[in-house]
């Protein structure tokens, strides 16, 4: 039997139950600030990026003592470069490092894949997450991609 704080962290698909939920509440909380420029409804029934998938991605759900924590994928830009996506961890397990632990875990399978750099890309406003990046070693770098989504973006040796 798991403890209460025992963290687990799993591959999971995009459309599975946990990862639903965990993204709209992931989506709510990320795009809600840019208010009408964004159809929330849209964006929450789209999921998590289907590249998130085995052999090029990757998408892993962190538990809690069984329950869904937080989440994070990575997928390959190329032969050289991963890209992390949709990285989030819930309002009520935030504080005790799991979003550093996840992260870790998703630079650790890009480098195993042969990555040699993570890019990520943020809005502005998400101050929490942009502290993580930071403390992480991630330096900001110019746009690689055209999410309008996005104000910064950040890259990572591996």
């Amino acid at each position: 039997m798991q403890s209460s704080t025992e963290i687990s962290l799993e591959a999971a698909l995009p459309n599975d139950a946990d990862v639903l939920d965990l993204y709209e509440v992931f989506i709510r909380e990320a795009d809600e600030p840019l208010g009408e420029e964004i159809d929330l409804d849209a964006e929450i029934a789209k999921g998590p990026p289907a590249e998130m998938v085995p052999p090029n991605g990757l998408l892993l759900l962190a538990r809690i003592g069984g329950e869904p924590a937080g989440l994070g994928g990575v997928r390959a830009l190329d032969t050289e470069t991963a890209e992390i996506k949709s990285m989030f961890v819930s309002p009520a397990h935030r504080g005790i490092g799991l979003g550093r632990r996840l992260l870790a875990e998703l630079e650790r399978i890009a480098a195993e894949r042969g990555c040699r750099a993570a890019r990520l890309d943020t809005s502005d406003y998400l101050t929490e997450a942009i502290r993580l990046y930071l403390a992480a070693g991630y330096g900001e770098v110019p746009p690689y991609n055209d999410n309008p989504k996005a104000s910064l973006w950040f890259e990572r040796q591996l």
